[in-house]
């Protein structure tokens, strides 16, 4: 079975943050992203037995990866199939990379969702996790934090609904990347005690500096990076 064309586009496109077009859309790749030495130290400090935790667009995650590649990778113990909670109540079929290690739990989105083919996405959503985005980002990071990784204040997806929080449109910032194919995911989550009706619904798209999100107090939920879904 293949992934309804509407989910994949919500996923691949307006749900992971597409909104921007190509050039806004792609994402730097791992050793380009601003404090990547810093996580490989503090990774190495904390113990962990593999340092390279900065998700990027090369392998072992590009288009063509299988759950063999993967597994070939990461261990065929360690990439599993699973099947969780999608938008809209919609159960989804993914391939779990570490299922069992919040530290370490990657999940991978194939288009073709029974033979496993044509990656569109990788996200990372643990508190815990190890992995960093571009940027040096990672899951907990304010939005103060993505802006100045960016250089540049940016667009979200109005919150409170099942695709809200995504960055929409990174306004020629340095995480809008090179015009190349891949994509940066980043969606938040307001954690403050007070949500300003405006920014909140289907249809609005705020800037990142607004004094409204901003007290709203968004922390990033997830992160990761996609790919369009394959015609």
């Amino acid at each position: 079975m293949r992934i309804p064309p509407a989910l994949a586009m919500a996923l691949a496109g307006v749900l992971l943050g597409a909104c921007g077009g190509e050039k806004d859309a792609a994402v730097v790749a791992p050793g380009d992203a601003d404090g990547a030495g810093s996580l490989i130290e503090n990774a190495a400090e904390a113990g962990a037995a593999d340092v390279s935790f900065v998700l990027g667009c090369k392998a072992p995650f590009t288009p063509d990866a299988t759950p063999a590649t993967l597994a070939a990778h990461f261990g065929r113990e360690n990439v599993i199939p699973e099947t969780v909670d999608g938008p809209e109540g919609q159960p989804l079929n993914v391939t779990a990379i570490y299922p069992k290690d919040p530290d370490r739990r990657i999940e991978v989105l194939f288009a073709n969702e029974e033979e496993r083919t044509g990656l569109i996405t990788v996200m990372v959503s643990q508190p815990t996790s190890l992995w960093k985005g571009p940027g040096n980002i990672g899951v907990g990071a304010s939005i103060a934090d993505v802006e100045a990784a960016n250089g540049a204040a940016f667009t979200v997806q109005g919150f409170g609904w099942d695709y809200g929080g995504f960055v929409s449109d990174w306004k020629d910032g340095k995480l809008g990347g090179d015009g190349g194919p891949c994509r940066p995911i980043v969606r938040f989550q307001t954690e403050g005690d007070s949500v300003a009706p405006e920014i909140v619904g289907d249809g609005v798209q705020p800037l990142s500096n607004d004094p409204a999100v901003r007290k709203a107090d968004p922390k990033v939920v997830l992160f990761g990076i996609s790919w369009p879904a394959p015609r």
